[in-house]
């Protein structure tokens, strides 16, 4: 068995917990629309990708924009195939992020995120920043041996 499986009575209520007030906080941030929520994440994936960043970097670091470029190139074709949203849908829902100024586009057509999109949707960050958190509180308890009963 694994951490998730033997901790279950732990781990298990901070996850649906903290899933459901993330994803009810995306679903409102996005107008219902949680593919666009989706394509956005694939697109903050490919400017931090998790084998490229160096252990230093904290969320600080990420407001502030310091050392930022680890940026894996990412067009429309790629955020298809990853999603598997069909990649007209892709482009359509790209389309209005970009209107909004939630991502834009290179000088060779890779998307990052826009200015706006990092300050309007700070909340969302925030908001999944608290469910890690609430999940490493869960692993930390059973790392010092505790239970909730």
């Amino acid at each position: 068995m694994n951490i998730a499986e033997e901790n279950f009575a732990i781990l298990w209520p901070r996850h649906v917990e903290g899933l459901i007030a993330l994803l009810s906080g995306l679903r409102h941030a996005f107008d219902g629309d949680l593919d666009s929520m989706l394509i956005l994440a694939v697109i903050g994936a490919a400017l931090l990708p998790k084998d490229e960043l160096p252990k230093s970097f904290t969320y600080a670091d990420l407001l502030a924009h310091r050392n930022i470029d680890f940026r894996r190139p990412l067009n429309t074709h790629s955020i298809s195939q990853i999603t598997g949203i069909p990649r007209e849908s892709v482009r359509r829902k790209l389309a209005k992020m970009e209107a909004k100024s939630w991502i834009t586009r290179d000088e060779n057509g890779f998307w990052e995120i826009g200015e706006r999109g990092s300050e309007d949707l700070r909340p969302m960050t925030e908001l999944s920043i608290g469910y890690i958190a609430n999940l490493a509180e869960g692993i930390e308890l059973v790392r010092a041996g505790m239970t909730t009963r």
